[in-house]
């Protein structure tokens, strides 16, 4: 699992790519602590690259919209690929996050 992290204009940008399963979860929450920490108002974590999602996967992305919301944060979910978008679908969490 790769994480890779951009801010620009105010704008940080996540980009995932590999399998976000059980083992790499944890340290993929690590790399994901900028989220948290930044002054960005607006995430967009892009998925073009990211080939699978598992249930401690999904439990980061329903922490970092959690975490970041009371801090006025919003988080957009770009290129998404349609196999993990139904994994979205069926747990509901299609519902919560805004897609592009």
């Amino acid at each position: 699992m790769i994480t890779k992290i951009e801010e620009n204009d105010g704008v940080m940008t996540v980009y995932l790519e590999g399998r976000l399963d059980t083992s790499v979860s944890e340290a993929t929450g690590e790399d994901l602590k900028p989220v948290y920490e930044t002054e960005c108002k607006e995430i967009i974590i892009d998925c073009t690259l990211l080939e699978y999602i598992a249930s401690s996967g999904l439990r980061l992305f329903l922490s970092m919209l959690i975490d970041t919301q009371p801090q006025g944060k919003h988080i957009i979910i770009k290129n998404m690929s349609q196999p993990l978008r139904d994994v979205f679908n069926v747990t509901g969490f299609s519902n919560l996050f805004e897609f592009i």
